[in-house]
């Protein structure tokens, strides 16, 4: 296999698989990835690639580290510095080890300074969290590129276009592509925002503060013409490394920390570890990389020792991940399964099994609908809006005992990242408190007391 030296993870951030044309998505009629989906076609695509833990800053943790959130320490955006703890090298850090080029496009360095660490050259897009546009991204790639396309180099390049507001982020050249009639029978029905009315309150109050309208459709349709405004942002990306004459020997990688939710299951955003949130799209892209189609399951921590291989470099021992360079190489089987962390409104696990779905929601206000436990056939139920946990208890339970065994042997004795987010509560409700009018919050507060201690715990924790 051939041996790498120049690579570069692209990130293309909220971009939902569900979304792209080479993942069968034919709701518009104007395709929102043609671009990406010529490379798909022609290379390496995972079917099954799910992000190990989300939100954003637990997601690429574990991709930039190789290490679950149980063991890194990360597990969502309540977290600090001082408690990432990783004993082995972050990506970055390994290539820096062996001499090449480190650069990283991305101002993740605001919410996750531990990403900083063995990046030589970084610049933030907007100068600040979530700021720039693709346009500016792909600018300084380039312009990085230009000065060190003849060294061995690593360049992380992270798009945040997809991300919400939908509508202030969109462009009216791609937004005229695509029309809000076309996603009416795709959208979501808000049955559930329709039965609850506190859910409902979140959800307006939410979309009121993006300037996103409270209908799906409107937003599918921004969200949309986002991913085609990256998609062409992207060619003009792999144009730069031909012009440069460096297309052939650069190794790219074109991934997302999570998906995107408009009203599915009761969620917007990125408030869970459904399939639509942590199934993302993964596309290995290389002039000696055959064109195969990956259904086995695969995690974003195999990232890290991937790349690292197929540049003839070694792992750190202690990885969560291994590399699936044996996929590259005509193998069909890789995990037999997956499990999901995450630290949003809702504190989940998600353990994926031959097509079904367990997820365990240990704490969920406002989501009454959620059991503690739910099961999903993810081959007749992929929005995993049908709960068959009653209909098919043996299944359930087999699961959840498999779950509960390979957190116990993973934690070895250790606490559970995700108990402490439950005290502290999932990140987003700290933000619905400086949204909703007093009286609103209070009413919230009245209906759910235990949001009450959620709020007293983040006080005490931030001291």
């Amino acid at each position: 296999m051939k041996k790498y030296n120049k690579v570069i993870l692209v990130a293309v951030d909220t971009l939902s698989k569900d979304h792209l044309g080479c993942y069968g998505y034919k709701t518009p009629e104007e395709n929102t990835s043609p671009f990406i989906d010529s490379l798909a076609e022609k290379n390496l695509k995972f079917e099954n690639f799910y992000a190990s833990d989300v939100p954003t800053p637990s997601s690429f943790t574990s991709f930039l580290t190789g290490t679950r959130g149980i063991h890194n320490g990360i597990v969502g955006f309540n977290n600090s510095i001082e408690e990432f703890s990783v004993d082995t090298p972050t990506l970055a850090e390994r290539y820096f080890e062996e001499g090449f080029r480190t650069g990283m496009m991305s101002n993740l360095i605001y919410p996750c300074p531990w990403l900083k660490s063995g990046f030589q050259d970084i610049y933030p897009p907007g100068m600040s969290f979530q700021g720039g546009t693709a346009e500016e991204v792909t600018e300084e790639s380039s312009n990085w590129l230009d000065n060190h396309a003849q060294e061995d180099f690593f360049l992380f390049t992270h798009y945040w276009d997809p991300h919400c507001p939908y509508r202030e982020r969109s462009k009216e050249e791609y937004r005229k592509m695509f029309s809000r009639e076309e996603y009416e029978n795709y959208a979501p029905d808000m049955k559930y925002f329709k039965e609850n009315e506190y859910l409902d309150l979140l959800y307006k109050e939410k979309h009121e503060e993006n300037n996103d309208p409270y209908e799906p459709a409107e937003n599918l349709r921004n969200y949309d013409s986002n991913i085609r405004y990256v998609d062409g942002c992207l060619e003009n990306l792999f144009i730069k490394l031909k012009d440069l004459g460096i297309r052939d020997e650069t190794l790219v990688l074109i991934t997302s920390d999570h998906g995107e939710a408009f009203g599915e299951y009761g969620f917007w955003d990125h408030y869970s570890s459904y399939r639509n949130i942590s199934n993302i799209p993964l596309i290995i892209v290389g002039d000696k990389i055959n064109s195969k189609n990956v259904e086995t399951y695969a995690q974003s921590v195999d990232l890290m020792p991937t790349l690292l291989e197929l540049c003839g470099l070694d792992s750190p021992q202690g990885l969560d991940g291994k590399s699936m360079t044996p996929l590259l190489e005509g193998e069909d089987e890789f995990r037999g399964s997956v499990i999901v962390n995450s630290d949003a409104t809702v504190i989940q696990r998600m353990y994926v099994k031959n097509d079904h779905a367990l997820v365990h929601t240990p704490s969920r206000p406002v989501w009454d609908h959620i059991d503690e436990y739910e099961l999903f056939d993810l081959s007749e139920d992929s929005r995993q809006i049908r709960n068959i946990a009653d209909k098919e208890e043996e299944k359930a339970q087999k699961l959840r005992l498999e779950l509960q065994d390979w957190l116990s042997k993973e934690l070895d004795g250790s606490p559970d990242p995700l108990q402490l987010s439950i005290f502290r509560g999932g990140w987003m409700w700290n933000g619905f408190s400086r949204i909703l009018e007093p009286s609103k919050w209070k009413n919230l507060l009245k209906e759910y007391p235990k949001l009450k201690n959620t709020l007293k715990s983040n006080l005490i924790y931030q001291k």
